[in-house]
Protein backbone atom coordinates (compact mmCIF):
# COMPACT_ATOMS: atom_id res chain seq x y z
CA UNK A 1 0.00 0.00 0.00
CA UNK A 2 2.69 2.57 0.88
CA UNK A 3 4.40 1.78 -2.81
CA UNK A 4 1.47 2.18 -4.16
CA UNK A 5 0.56 5.97 -2.27
CA UNK A 6 4.06 7.12 -3.21
CA UNK A 7 4.21 5.75 -6.92
CA UNK A 8 0.26 7.76 -7.31
CA UNK A 9 0.98 10.68 -4.80
CA UNK A 10 1.61 13.18 -7.71
CA UNK A 11 -1.52 12.25 -9.33
CA UNK A 12 -3.17 12.86 -5.59
CA UNK A 13 -1.34 16.27 -5.16
CA UNK A 14 -2.32 17.55 -8.62
CA UNK A 15 -6.65 16.04 -7.89
CA UNK A 16 -6.78 17.73 -4.87
CA UNK A 17 -4.80 20.88 -5.37
CA UNK A 18 -7.29 21.39 -8.79
CA UNK A 19 -10.51 20.11 -7.02
CA UNK A 20 -9.61 22.48 -4.17
CA UNK A 21 -8.60 25.75 -6.66
CA UNK A 22 -11.49 25.82 -8.73
CA UNK A 23 -14.25 25.83 -5.54
CA UNK A 24 -12.22 28.40 -4.18
CA UNK A 25 -12.25 29.93 -7.56
CA UNK A 26 -16.50 30.21 -8.38
CA UNK A 27 -16.51 31.49 -4.14
CA UNK A 28 -14.29 34.12 -4.86
CA UNK A 29 -16.82 34.54 -7.96
CA UNK A 30 -19.36 34.00 -5.90
CA UNK A 31 -20.82 31.05 -8.47
CA UNK A 32 -21.83 29.31 -5.67
CA UNK A 33 -21.23 29.34 -1.56
CA UNK A 34 -19.27 27.37 0.79
CA UNK A 35 -21.77 24.93 1.94
CA UNK A 36 -21.58 23.87 -1.63
CA UNK A 37 -17.53 24.16 -1.89
CA UNK A 38 -17.10 21.33 0.98
CA UNK A 39 -20.14 19.02 -0.55
CA UNK A 40 -17.64 19.17 -3.81
CA UNK A 41 -14.87 18.45 -2.16
CA UNK A 42 -15.88 15.45 -0.36
CA UNK A 43 -17.74 14.03 -3.33
CA UNK A 44 -14.88 14.15 -5.14
CA UNK A 45 -12.55 12.90 -2.27
CA UNK A 46 -15.07 9.65 -2.07
CA UNK A 47 -14.85 9.14 -6.36
CA UNK A 48 -10.97 9.71 -5.62
CA UNK A 49 -10.89 7.14 -2.46
CA UNK A 50 -13.21 4.61 -4.95
CA UNK A 51 -10.74 4.85 -8.12
CA UNK A 52 -7.52 4.76 -5.91
CA UNK A 53 -8.80 1.27 -4.11
CA UNK A 54 -10.07 -0.48 -7.45
CA UNK A 55 -6.55 0.33 -9.04
CA UNK A 56 -4.61 -0.70 -5.58
CA UNK A 57 -7.12 -4.10 -6.27
CA UNK A 58 -5.73 -4.76 -9.62
CA UNK A 59 -2.10 -3.87 -8.69
CA UNK A 60 -1.62 -5.15 -5.49
CA UNK A 61 0.10 -8.15 -6.62
CA UNK A 62 2.88 -5.82 -8.64
CA UNK A 63 3.62 -3.76 -5.69
CA UNK A 64 3.75 -6.59 -3.77
CA UNK A 65 6.64 -7.85 -6.32
CA UNK A 66 8.51 -4.63 -6.39
CA UNK A 67 8.19 -4.55 -2.31
CA UNK A 68 9.70 -8.13 -2.19
CA UNK A 69 11.21 -8.92 -5.16
CA UNK A 70 11.97 -12.13 -7.05
CA UNK A 71 13.26 -14.98 -4.45
CA UNK A 72 13.37 -17.59 -7.69
CA UNK A 73 13.83 -17.37 -10.98
CA UNK A 74 10.15 -19.09 -11.41
CA UNK A 75 8.58 -16.44 -9.96
CA UNK A 76 8.99 -15.09 -13.54
CA UNK A 77 6.77 -16.61 -14.81
CA UNK A 78 3.31 -15.96 -12.28
CA UNK A 79 0.70 -13.92 -13.38
CA UNK A 80 0.94 -10.75 -10.83
CA UNK A 81 -2.78 -8.79 -11.12
CA UNK A 82 -5.20 -7.85 -14.10
CA UNK A 83 -4.51 -4.42 -14.95
CA UNK A 84 -3.06 -3.66 -18.06
CA UNK A 85 0.39 -2.29 -16.35
CA UNK A 86 0.79 -6.08 -14.60
CA UNK A 87 -0.17 -7.42 -17.68
CA UNK A 88 3.03 -5.81 -19.60
CA UNK A 89 5.28 -6.57 -16.85
CA UNK A 90 4.17 -10.06 -16.27
CA UNK A 91 4.70 -10.45 -20.21
CA UNK A 92 8.09 -8.88 -19.92
CA UNK A 93 9.14 -11.46 -16.99
CA UNK A 94 8.05 -13.75 -18.97
CA UNK A 95 10.14 -12.97 -22.10
CA UNK A 96 12.70 -12.86 -19.77
CA UNK A 97 12.50 -15.72 -18.22
CA UNK A 98 12.28 -17.59 -21.84
CA UNK A 99 16.17 -15.96 -22.72
CA UNK A 100 17.43 -17.12 -19.78
CA UNK A 101 15.91 -20.94 -20.54
CA UNK A 102 17.82 -20.06 -23.98
CA UNK A 103 20.97 -19.60 -22.09
CA UNK A 104 20.67 -22.08 -20.33
CA UNK A 105 20.57 -24.59 -22.45
CA UNK A 106 23.22 -22.97 -24.60
CA UNK A 107 25.57 -22.99 -21.83
CA UNK A 108 25.00 -26.70 -20.61
CA UNK A 109 25.40 -27.93 -24.81
CA UNK A 110 28.60 -25.90 -24.33
CA UNK A 111 29.88 -27.22 -20.92
CA UNK A 112 29.12 -30.89 -22.24
CA UNK A 113 30.95 -30.36 -25.36
CA UNK A 114 33.57 -29.17 -23.15
CA UNK A 115 33.23 -32.29 -21.21
CA UNK A 116 33.18 -34.51 -23.98
CA UNK A 117 36.54 -32.84 -25.80
CA UNK A 118 38.85 -32.96 -22.57
CA UNK A 119 37.46 -36.81 -22.16
CA UNK A 120 38.40 -37.74 -25.33
CA UNK A 121 41.88 -35.30 -25.08
CA UNK A 122 42.91 -37.08 -21.84
CA UNK A 123 42.11 -40.57 -23.03
CA UNK A 124 44.40 -39.87 -26.35
CA UNK A 125 47.17 -38.55 -24.35
CA UNK A 126 47.21 -41.09 -22.02
CA UNK A 127 47.61 -43.70 -25.00
CA UNK A 128 51.07 -42.67 -26.04
CA UNK A 129 51.94 -42.11 -21.91
CA UNK A 130 51.03 -45.66 -21.37
CA UNK A 131 53.57 -47.02 -24.68
CA UNK A 132 56.44 -44.78 -23.58
CA UNK A 133 55.88 -46.17 -19.75
CA UNK A 134 56.28 -49.75 -21.44
CA UNK A 135 59.62 -48.94 -23.42
CA UNK A 136 60.65 -47.43 -20.14
CA UNK A 137 61.01 -50.71 -18.62
CA UNK A 138 62.69 -52.15 -21.28
CA UNK A 139 65.75 -49.25 -20.14
CA UNK A 140 64.77 -49.95 -16.12
CA UNK A 141 67.81 -48.83 -13.95
CA UNK A 142 69.09 -47.01 -16.28
CA UNK A 143 69.73 -42.37 -15.38
CA UNK A 144 68.03 -41.28 -18.46
CA UNK A 145 65.16 -43.86 -18.08
CA UNK A 146 64.54 -42.66 -14.25
CA UNK A 147 64.24 -38.91 -15.24
CA UNK A 148 61.85 -39.80 -17.95
CA UNK A 149 59.60 -41.70 -15.95
CA UNK A 150 59.28 -38.93 -13.09
CA UNK A 151 58.49 -36.68 -15.97
CA UNK A 152 55.84 -39.37 -17.55
CA UNK A 153 54.23 -39.64 -14.02
CA UNK A 154 53.89 -35.51 -13.48
CA UNK A 155 52.27 -35.26 -16.88
CA UNK A 156 49.78 -38.42 -15.76
CA UNK A 157 48.84 -36.92 -12.50
CA UNK A 158 48.31 -33.60 -14.12
CA UNK A 159 46.30 -35.28 -16.79
CA UNK A 160 44.08 -36.71 -14.20
CA UNK A 161 43.70 -33.57 -12.12
CA UNK A 162 42.16 -32.04 -15.58
CA UNK A 163 39.67 -34.76 -16.20
CA UNK A 164 38.27 -34.50 -12.87
CA UNK A 165 37.72 -30.96 -12.72
CA UNK A 166 36.35 -31.20 -15.90
CA UNK A 167 33.85 -33.87 -14.40
CA UNK A 168 33.36 -32.56 -11.09
CA UNK A 169 30.37 -29.91 -12.31
CA UNK A 170 28.71 -33.39 -14.09
CA UNK A 171 29.33 -35.19 -10.60
CA UNK A 172 25.23 -36.62 -10.06
CA UNK A 173 26.43 -39.21 -13.98
CA UNK A 174 29.70 -40.46 -12.45
CA UNK A 175 29.48 -41.66 -8.90
CA UNK A 176 28.50 -45.08 -7.34
CA UNK A 177 28.57 -44.67 -3.18
CA UNK A 178 29.32 -47.82 -1.38
CA UNK A 179 30.46 -49.31 1.69
CA UNK A 180 34.50 -49.40 1.93
CA UNK A 181 37.14 -50.69 4.17
CA UNK A 182 38.70 -46.89 4.96
CA UNK A 183 42.25 -48.90 5.28
CA UNK A 184 42.08 -50.76 1.89
CA UNK A 185 41.61 -47.82 0.74
CA UNK A 186 44.25 -45.66 1.65
CA UNK A 187 46.68 -48.64 1.55
CA UNK A 188 45.83 -48.79 -2.30
CA UNK A 189 46.45 -44.90 -2.85
CA UNK A 190 49.95 -44.86 -0.64
CA UNK A 191 51.27 -47.96 -2.59
CA UNK A 192 50.41 -45.92 -6.10
CA UNK A 193 52.33 -43.53 -4.77
CA UNK A 194 54.87 -45.46 -3.32
CA UNK A 195 57.74 -44.09 -6.10
CA UNK A 196 56.32 -40.30 -4.62
CA UNK A 197 57.27 -40.84 -1.35
CA UNK A 198 60.58 -42.82 -1.95
CA UNK A 199 61.91 -40.04 -4.21
CA UNK A 200 61.15 -37.59 -1.63
CA UNK A 201 62.62 -39.96 1.33
CA UNK A 202 58.65 -39.37 3.27
CA UNK A 203 57.74 -42.19 5.50
CA UNK A 204 53.96 -42.72 5.13
CA UNK A 205 52.21 -44.02 8.35
CA UNK A 206 48.79 -45.33 8.50
CA UNK A 207 46.66 -45.72 11.51
CA UNK A 208 43.54 -47.02 10.41
CA UNK A 209 41.71 -49.59 12.44
CA UNK A 210 40.89 -52.21 9.89
CA UNK A 211 36.94 -52.73 10.70
CA UNK A 212 36.58 -48.89 10.08
CA UNK A 213 33.95 -48.72 7.23
CA UNK A 214 32.73 -45.50 5.60
CA UNK A 215 30.11 -44.98 2.73
CA UNK A 216 31.60 -42.86 -0.29
CA UNK A 217 32.67 -43.37 -4.06
CA UNK A 218 35.81 -45.25 -4.40
CA UNK A 219 37.10 -43.97 -7.47
CA UNK A 220 36.27 -40.45 -6.16
CA UNK A 221 37.92 -40.51 -2.47
CA UNK A 222 41.61 -42.04 -3.96
CA UNK A 223 41.53 -39.05 -6.20
CA UNK A 224 41.10 -37.15 -3.81
CA UNK A 225 43.59 -38.66 -1.21
CA UNK A 226 46.21 -39.15 -3.87
CA UNK A 227 45.82 -34.85 -4.27
CA UNK A 228 46.20 -34.50 -0.63
CA UNK A 229 49.18 -36.95 -0.70
CA UNK A 230 50.93 -35.21 -3.60
CA UNK A 231 50.18 -31.78 -1.74
CA UNK A 232 51.38 -33.51 1.77
CA UNK A 233 54.79 -34.60 -0.09
CA UNK A 234 55.65 -31.79 -2.01
CA UNK A 235 56.00 -29.50 0.72
CA UNK A 236 57.48 -31.65 2.84
CA UNK A 237 61.16 -30.63 2.20
CA UNK A 238 63.91 -32.65 4.17
CA UNK A 239 64.57 -36.29 4.72
CA UNK A 240 63.15 -38.16 7.62
CA UNK A 241 59.97 -36.58 7.77
CA UNK A 242 57.07 -38.67 7.78
CA UNK A 243 53.17 -37.88 5.79
CA UNK A 244 50.85 -39.63 8.49
CA UNK A 245 47.24 -40.90 7.85
CA UNK A 246 44.64 -41.53 10.94
CA UNK A 247 41.30 -42.38 11.64
CA UNK A 248 39.06 -42.22 14.32
CA UNK A 249 35.25 -42.59 15.05
CA UNK A 250 33.59 -39.08 16.60
CA UNK A 251 30.30 -40.24 17.71
CA UNK A 252 28.10 -41.01 14.56
CA UNK A 253 31.16 -40.09 11.90
CA UNK A 254 34.35 -41.32 10.98
CA UNK A 255 37.27 -38.68 10.72
CA UNK A 256 40.18 -38.95 8.55
CA UNK A 257 43.22 -37.06 8.90
CA UNK A 258 45.93 -36.44 7.13
CA UNK A 259 49.23 -35.13 9.03
CA UNK A 260 52.43 -33.89 6.90
CA UNK A 261 55.68 -32.47 8.43
CA UNK A 262 56.34 -29.79 5.91
CA UNK A 263 56.29 -26.40 5.90
CA UNK A 264 52.52 -25.02 6.78
CA UNK A 265 50.64 -22.07 4.85
CA UNK A 266 50.22 -18.82 6.12
CA UNK A 267 47.68 -17.64 8.01
CA UNK A 268 46.98 -15.22 5.07
CA UNK A 269 46.56 -18.07 2.66
CA UNK A 270 44.84 -21.09 4.79
CA UNK A 271 41.00 -19.69 4.09
CA UNK A 272 41.80 -19.70 0.44
CA UNK A 273 43.22 -22.61 -0.47
CA UNK A 274 40.16 -24.36 -1.50
CA UNK A 275 39.26 -21.52 -3.88
CA UNK A 276 40.15 -22.59 -7.41
CA UNK A 277 43.66 -21.23 -9.21
CA UNK A 278 44.70 -19.47 -5.93
CA UNK A 279 48.78 -21.05 -5.30
CA UNK A 280 49.25 -18.71 -2.26
CA UNK A 281 53.04 -18.24 -1.26
CA UNK A 282 53.90 -21.37 -1.16
CA UNK A 283 52.50 -22.19 -4.51
CA UNK A 284 54.93 -18.75 -5.87
CA UNK A 285 57.90 -19.77 -4.09
CA UNK A 286 57.70 -23.57 -4.75
CA UNK A 287 56.28 -23.64 -8.59
CA UNK A 288 54.19 -26.61 -10.11
CA UNK A 289 51.59 -25.72 -8.40
CA UNK A 290 47.97 -24.92 -10.32
CA UNK A 291 45.74 -24.16 -7.37
CA UNK A 292 43.16 -26.27 -8.42
CA UNK A 293 44.17 -29.52 -6.31
CA UNK A 294 42.67 -28.89 -3.16
CA UNK A 295 39.47 -26.91 -4.96
CA UNK A 296 38.63 -30.19 -6.35
CA UNK A 297 39.20 -32.15 -3.15
CA UNK A 298 36.67 -29.92 -1.27
CA UNK A 299 34.17 -29.84 -4.44
CA UNK A 300 34.22 -33.48 -4.22
CA UNK A 301 33.70 -33.92 -0.96
CA UNK A 302 30.55 -31.53 -0.66
CA UNK A 303 29.55 -33.83 -3.45
CA UNK A 304 30.01 -36.91 -1.47
CA UNK A 305 28.40 -35.35 1.86
CA UNK A 306 32.19 -34.71 3.39
CA UNK A 307 32.76 -32.62 5.16
CA UNK A 308 36.46 -31.42 5.00
CA UNK A 309 38.92 -28.97 7.50
CA UNK A 310 42.30 -27.61 7.27
CA UNK A 311 44.75 -26.60 9.81
CA UNK A 312 48.35 -25.73 9.24
CA UNK A 313 50.98 -23.90 10.96
CA UNK A 314 54.49 -22.23 9.29
CA UNK A 315 56.99 -24.28 9.26
CA UNK A 316 55.65 -27.50 11.54
CA UNK A 317 52.77 -28.95 8.95
CA UNK A 318 49.53 -29.36 7.95
CA UNK A 319 46.67 -31.42 9.03
CA UNK A 320 43.79 -32.12 6.68
CA UNK A 321 40.18 -33.59 8.36
CA UNK A 322 37.85 -35.37 6.31
CA UNK A 323 34.28 -36.26 8.56
CA UNK A 324 32.63 -38.69 6.44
Amino acid sequence: MKLFLKDNKTYIFVYFFSIILTPVYCTLKKYIVISEVIYIILFNSFILICFLTWEYYKTKELYGLFKRGLSSIEESTLTIGDSLISKNVSKLLQQQYKQYEIKIQEYNRKQKEHLTFINQWVHQMKTPLSVIQLLLEEYDGEPHAESISEEVYKINTNLNLALYFARVDAFEKDFVVEQLNLQQLVLDTVNKEKKLFIKNKILPKVDIDKTIEVYTDGKWMKFVLEQIIINGIKYSVGIGKALTIQAYLQEKHVVMEVIDEGIGIPAKDIRRVFHPFFTGENGRKYGESTGMGLYIVKKTCENLGHKVEIESEVNKGTKLKIVF
